[in-house]
């Protein structure tokens, strides 16, 4: 690019003539770029004001907007009849590419941006790559349409069903129970628990009639289609409220029977001078009726006059249909986790009235069916092995990895563009509609955190209710007494590629990090790993920093490696080392001086160390080394020893960096603490292998030490790998006598060091009858300290140190006071 002078002015254009001249004929005889302006081809006028923009300029502005509203349009189905904000927003995503191939990149691209802001009335440059509204009615009822994945909880759903009604049929018979015959459907938002219903309910050949009551707020889909007066009920008793549900249950479930449908879509609850419910009667047939009230929880936060809320009215109102348990049964659906509210204990219940005969076991509540198996729908782990890397990591795909909302706005008839797909997930995470990037809530930074670091989050916490209603979390199992909640965040990419946008901002790490030693000082995460979690942090910073603003883009090892230099500790020097065979300064007679040195010359030294120098140059040969292979992650992922076969294995690591997803081992694994796979050619994978130490002892000086374990036969495939592992890399054509590139966090030391560690394996000298495989060099990098300036700024570093180094004790008092337990 350069600038020109054009009547006192600065003018962008594109340096060659001929690509100028070319962007004039692009809309010769279409558009009037002169000082007096005119109408574009393109119904601008709609969007932006084009005469707001200086008409010395025009002419290049207008040419490249052209380009961009044109690739929009194309792009985009029924043009005409969407919002002038999604247009922009599809304007906007197509100028950053227009752009891009203009050559206008860097502080031009910021200049151009600056100017052509305003009229786009948008006020971030980040917006070019980032913009995107909420998900509109027509996006998800498109989504919604699509055709249905059949998965393992539609039958699972109508098997619980019926092991609930026998339960609440077998409690009966000892006596009224004064419950309800229902029970909860748990899941966070887009695991498509409605999509279940409306699925049962098209199954004509089921033996399930379905009745669906929604209570969803505006945004939701499918729409609200009951109304309760709050006018009316707000100023009566919960008595009245009852009696008008009950009256209008009684009315849904005999149009059912009948076959009738409701006089209009939506249902509204109102008081009536009749209201005594019409007349149950038994069904002659053998189908069922399924009740269902979606969003109940819509309910909790509106009370009648005597503090009675709804939801609860609503509740009461399901006990009148007891007797009728044995073909009509109530599921009540909802994001809101605590069950507490939903599905109460009865003694907690403060609409119960105990019984003669009530005893503990009647008072247990229906187990709810926690909804999981769609989650597998678009993640078939053979199907995505099957394809390759660049067709993975394409967002059409790696998007739609994840729960099935995500695939469905993608590929619907109106399907979502992928930056707005990525800004719906980060307000979903964040449950806000605006487009702030600032965390400030505890919630939200506690999800964010886990989608990207895969933090253990208590079941017990307080959080974890509102990370399942409110922050995507996924539900996994709920205690009988309602009182803990196994939580998690799966691999999901949207959500990690979308939460990157607040790991850009420097306040969002402090805050992060000062949130972290919240949530282990009161125990909402596992404290067991505190060193883990730091570790964590700082690589994923790397990664996004060596990746860029983009997406997601494989970076090459030595570049991501060289965001952890500091000043006085520089990585780059010790990559230097990795690309090299290291054969050339592989001195026999100086190695046998450090043995010397260290008391560890055995009589055989000598020859192992030739050997190991032949063994070098062997390597040398095999072409070259790791640090020009590829790591690609933007988040962690738990490996669990408890599910058969998820070892450490090659097709692990392929799965995994398809995903995008860097491994946390499982506890217990000997050596390592996380590996990050590394593609070494087209499909070929090994691991950088990453250990945590926490020890204040630590010095640079005795983890570089030959004589050190941890940074030499620990990071050995030999020695972390089983036999069965180690045999899949092999049966990949992996040469296992070529080095793992390894590291060695070092977060307990304060002096700020990078080294690699001495490349001599002492500790095999020792052994008897050393064999061939046990020579090797493990080119482990060692990095203490905690100032990783390139990563955040000094506050955050502060924090870090501050994290590192809490500890979790009583006051001084209180120890004093209780002397068995803490000492004299």
């Amino acid at each position: 690019m350069s600038k020109r002078k054009v009547d006192g002015s600065e003018r962008m254009s594109i340096d060659d003539e001929k690509e100028d001249v070319s962007m004039v004929d692009a809309t010769a005889g279409t558009t009037d770029t002169s000082s007096e302006g005119g109408q574009h081809q393109h119904d601008f006028s709609s969007l932006f004001d084009v005469d707001a923009i200086d008409a010395s300029q025009r002419q290049s502005y207008v040419t490249i907007l052209d380009k961009a509203y044109e690739r929009a349009n194309s792009a985009t189905e029924n043009w005409g009849n969407i919002s002038r904000t999604v247009k922009i927003g599809r304007m906007v995503m197509m100028l950053g590419d227009v752009l891009r191939e203009s050559g206008i990149t860097g502080a031009d691209r910021d200049r151009y941006w600056e100017r052509v802001a305003p009229f786009f009335e948008i006020r971030e440059k980040s917006d070019l790559v980032d913009h995107g509204p909420m998900i509109d009615q027509s996006a998800a009822a498109s989504a919604f349409d699509l055709d249905y994945t059949s998965h393992a909880d539609d039958a699972a759903f109508l098997t619980h069903l019926e092991e609930q009604r026998k339960i609440f049929l077998k409690r009966r018979q000892r006596g009224p129970q004064g419950n309800a015959p229902f029970f909860a459907v748990i899941q966070s938002s887009g695991y498509g628990k409605s999509r279940l219903i409306s699925q049962i309910s098209a199954c004509r050949d089921q033996q399930y009639d379905v009745i669906y009551w929604t209570f969803a707020s505006k945004q939701a889909y499918p729409p609200k289609n009951v109304e309760i007066s709050e006018l009316q009920f707000n100023s009566l008793r919960r008595e009245a409220l009852e009696k008008a549900l009950h009256r209008e249950i009684s009315v849904a479930v005999g149009n059912a029977q009948s076959g009738r449908q409701a006089d209009s879509e939506t249902i509204f609850i109102r008081l009536g001078t009749n209201t005594k419910p019409p007349q149950m009667q038994q069904r002659t047939d053998q189908k069922r009726i399924i009740f269902v009230v979606d969003e109940a929880s819509e309910l909790l936060g509106k009370f009648t006059s005597d503090g009675v809320s709804f939801y609860r009215a609503l509740r009461t109102a399901f006990t009148k249909f007891e007797t009728e348990a044995s073909w009509l049964f109530f599921v009540v659906m909802s994001t809101f986790s605590s069950i507490t509210y939903l599905s109460p204990e009865l003694a907690m219940d403060p609409s119960f009235k105990p019984y003669s005969g009530y005893d503990d076991v009647n008072q247990k509540p229906l187990n709810p069916f926690i909804l999981g198996s769609s989650f597998r729908v678009n993640n078939n782990r053979e199907a995505l092995v099957a394809k390759t890397v660049e067709e993975c990591h394409q967002p059409e795909c790696l998007y739609s990895m994840g729960r099935p909302l995500w695939k469905a706005l993608l590929t619907c008839a109106t399907p979502m563009f992928t930056h707005e797909l990525l800004s719906y997930g980060r307000k979903k995470l964040r449950n806000s509609l605006d487009n702030d990037i600032k965390l400030t809530k505890k919630e939200e930074i506690l999800a964010v955190l886990s989608v990207r670091l895969c933090l253990s989050i208590s079941p017990t916490s307080w959080y974890v209710p509102s990370l399942v209603a409110c922050h995507m979390g996924t539900a996994l199992s709920i205690s009988e007494d309602r009182m803990s909640m196994v939580v998690t965040y799966p691999s999901e990419p949207v959500l990690a590629v979308g939460a990157k946008m607040f790991m850009k901002n420097q306040e969002n790490i402090g805050r992060m990090i000062s949130a972290l030693q919240d949530f282990l000082t009161h125990g909402a995460v596992d404290r067991g790993y505190k060193g883990e979690l730091i570790v964590r942090l700082l690589m994923t910073l790397a990664m996004d920093k060596a990746m860029g603003s983009t997406g997601v883009k494989e970076v090459r090892l030595k570049d991501y490696l060289v965001h952890f230099n500091r000043n006085g500790a520089d990585v780059s020097k010790l990559i230097e080392g990795l690309e090299s065979s290291g054969c050339e300064d592989f001195d026999v007679e100086e190695e046998l001086k450090k043995l010397k040195r260290l008391n560890l010359d055995w009589p055989d030294s000598r020859a192992i160390l030739e050997d190991k120098k032949r063994n070098l140059s062997a390597q040398a040969s095999r072409g070259p080394t790791y640090a020009d292979s590829h790591v690609c992650f933007t988040h962690f992922v738990y490996l669990s020893k408890s599910i058969q076969g998820d070892l450490i294995t090659h097709d692990l690591l392929r799965y995994a960096y398809r995903r995008s997803a860097a491994i946390v081992v499982e506890e217990g694994r000997r050596g390592i603490d996380k590996v990050i796979p590394l593609r070494v050619e087209e499909d070929k994978f090994v691991g950088l292998v990453v250990q945590d130490k926490n020890r204040v002892s630590d010095t640079l000086q005795s983890l570089t030490n030959a004589d050190n374990d941890a940074t030499h036969h620990k990071v050995n495939v030999e020695y972390f790998l089983t036999e069965a592992e180690k045999e899949t890399f092999r049966s990949a054509g992996v040469d296992l006598e070529r080095n793992w590139p390894a590291i060695l966090f070092a977060v307990g030391v304060d002096k700020v060091g990078a080294e690699v560690a001495t490349q001599l394996e002492q500790k095999r000298f020792r052994r008897n009858n050393v064999s061939d495989t046990d020579r090797f060099n493990f080119p482990c990098i060692v990095l203490t300290g905690l100032d990783y300036s390139d990563l955040m700024n000094v506050d955050a570093v502060v924090r870090l140190k501050g994290l590192r180094d809490f500890e979790v004790l009583p006051c001084l008092q209180k120890q004093q006071d209780i002397p068995i337990t803490y000492g004299s």
